[in-house]
C-alpha cells in the first residue's frame, strides 16, 4: 500500500467511525412546573366566595372583574354575553335591593394544566332578604373558571332553580 492509499484508508475509516458514533442530542426542554391542583382549587373556592360577597354588596365594579370580557351566563333560559352579564346584575340590584344570594361549592374539577376548572354547587336566592315575605328558592349551578394573568375569572356560569313541587302533592 502506498502513502496515498494509506491516507485514503485512514480518512475512510475516520468518516465511518464518525458516522457510527452516537450523536449528541440537544438538551431536552425543561419540564413545565407541576401545577399544585389543591392550591388552585383553594384559590377558586376563595374567589367564588369573594364573588358572592360582591353580589350581596351590590358591587357591580368588583363583579365586572370576576368575569372574563367574553363571559356567558345562562340562568333559567336567559342567556347573556359580555357586558350584558354585568348590566343584568346592575338591573337586578335595582329591581331587588334586598336580595340575598348564597351558594355552596360542592366540588371543583381542574384541568391538569391548571388553567381551567369547573365548579359545581347549590344556590339559594332570597329576593326580599330579611323581610321574609317571599320564600327563598333553591337551585344548582355550574361555573367554568379560566386562569388569566389577573387570576381566576368566570368564563361561563349557568344556574337554575330546582323544580317547584306541586302544592297539591304536599
Amino acid at each position: 500500500m502506498n502513502m496515498g492509499q494509506s491516507i485514503l484508508t485512514l480518512l475512510a475509516a475516520g468518516v465511518v467511525a464518525t458516522g457510527c458514533a452516537k450523536k449528541e442530542e440537544p438538551p431536552a426542554a425543561p419540564a413545565a412546573p407541576a401545577v399544585d391542583l389543591a392550591a388552585e382549587e383553594a384559590a377558586i373556592r376563595s374567589r367564588s366566595a369573594e364573588w358572592m360577597n360582591f353580589l350581596n354588596a351590590k358591587d357591580a365594579a368588583s363583579i365586572r372583574n370576576v368575569y372574563t370580557a367574553d363571559a356567558t351566563t345562562i340562568y333559567d333560559g336567559s342567556v347573556r354575553r359580555g357586558d350584558a352579564v354585568v348590566a343584568s346584575a346592575e338591573k337586578n340590584f335595582a329591581d331587588n335591593p334586598n336580595e340575598v344570594v348564597s351558594w355552596t361549592t360542592d366540588s371543583v374539577r381542574l384541568a391538569q394544566s391548571g388553567d381551567l376548572a369547573i365548579e359545581f354547587g347549590t344556590l339559594r336566592t332570597d329576593l326580599d332578604g330579611a323581610e321574609g315575605k317571599e320564600p327563598a328558592t333553591d337551585g344548582a349551578f355550574v361555573t367554568i373558571w379560566m386562569k388569566t394573568a389577573d387570576g381566576w375569572r368566570v368564563l361561563a356560569d349557568a344556574g337554575t332553580q330546582n323544580e317547584k313541587k306541586d302544592d297539591a302533592a304536599n
